[in-house]
């Protein structure tokens, strides 16, 4: 298999387009109530690098794995975007372009049209996290493993614990990211895994998702 090569998402705060000011919760809150529409280019954003993402994955043939015990893998779900559901969208230009670029082409309204949907409770920061945990923790098990500690952990194990600390030290812990954990509290190192393992997962379930026109939180 390939090596993904969309980039991951660097945490921003999103401003205000007039006077380039950070906008607080209440000031969205605000705006939702004026205009549903002026808050949802957030939703709008992490939409589009997604299936970016899913369009990616389809060219390097990536299959979704459906887990069983153990995490044993039993069958997997070739990532195929839906070319009927997004005929609109200039797939070609999606590959490219900024999400910018795109967008205000007259991109808006192929949100609000055509049967798509997404969750009311999409939040922007934890699929931030998940999409790039899923493309660290997909590129780097794809690549010789030589622990850089100088140990013998496992793979999977190793993998997880760099994409953890990395995130911390990236953002500092910033909301969205993992929040701080210190080496004496991880007890069973195993959780670590676990937990990097959930957000792979849970974008797994939004890119199959992407690929069907439909966009959960």
């Amino acid at each position: 298999m390939g090596i993904i090569t969309v980039k991951t998402i660097p945490l921003r705060e999103w401003k205000n387009q007039e006077d380039g000011r950070v906008k607080s919760k209440k000031a969205f809150d605000r705006n939702r109530k004026k205009s549903p529409k002026s808050v949802d280019v957030r939703r709008h954003y992490m939409w589009f690098k997604y299936l970016q993402l899913c369009l990616d994955l389809e060219r390097i043939n990536y299959g979704v794995p459906k887990r069983g015990g153990r995490g044993k893998i039993v069958s997997t779900t070739e990532v195929k975007v839906s070319k009927d559901i997004y005929r609109k969208w200039d797939l070609e230009k999606v590959k490219k372009s900024s999400f910018r670029e795109w967008y205000d082409e007259d991109k808006q309204e192929l949100f609000y049209e055509g049967g798509f949907q997404f969750s009311k409770g999409t939040q922007y920061h934890p699929l931030v996290r998940r999409f790039n945990v899923f493309i660290l923790y997909t590129n780097m098990m794809n690549e010789e493993w030589v622990d850089p500690t100088g140990g013998n952990r496992e793979k999977g194990m190793g993998v997880s614990e760099l994409i953890v600390e990395d995130l911390q030290k990236e953002q500092g812990g910033q909301k969205g990211r993992y929040e701080l954990v210190e080496r004496g509290s991880w007890g069973n190192p195993m959780s670590v895994q676990k937990r990097v393992m959930k957000d792979v997962v849970d974008c797994e379930n939004t890119i199959l998702a992407v690929c069907e026109g439909r966009f959960p939180k």
